[in-house]
């Protein structure tokens, strides 16, 4: 009975293992794909281009008030909406340097 205790918490502490590496992947997955550079904002239609994925996303006009050009974004998706969070603008990314 001892051996059959030890085989299942090596198994159970194996398996614990692998879904936190699994969902660490997943969360830098999503941390990497919803921060985004952007390249060209289109206030007119409510639209930005970012560098990562080379394709228009349409936000909230009332977001892009304060975005341009080479600031760091987050695009939020609900209820039918996406919206578009500054993250980091363009000027402080280019005065902090590398840690």
């Amino acid at each position: 009975m001892k051996r059959l205790s030890t085989a299942f918490a090596i198994v159970a502490v194996a398996g614990s293992a692998a879904i936190a590496t699994a969902a660490a992947g997943t969360l830098t997955d999503l941390m990497q794909s919803s921060r985004m550079t952007v390249m060209q904002v289109d206030r007119a239609s409510g639209q930005v281009l970012c560098a990562e994925h080379r394709r228009w996303t349409t936000v909230a006009r009332a977001d892009l008030t304060d975005v341009n050009a080479g600031d760091i974004v987050r695009i939020d998706r609900g209820d039918g909406r996406a919206h578009l969070t500054l993250l980091r603008t363009a000027a402080d990314e280019m005065s902090t340097p590398e840690r």
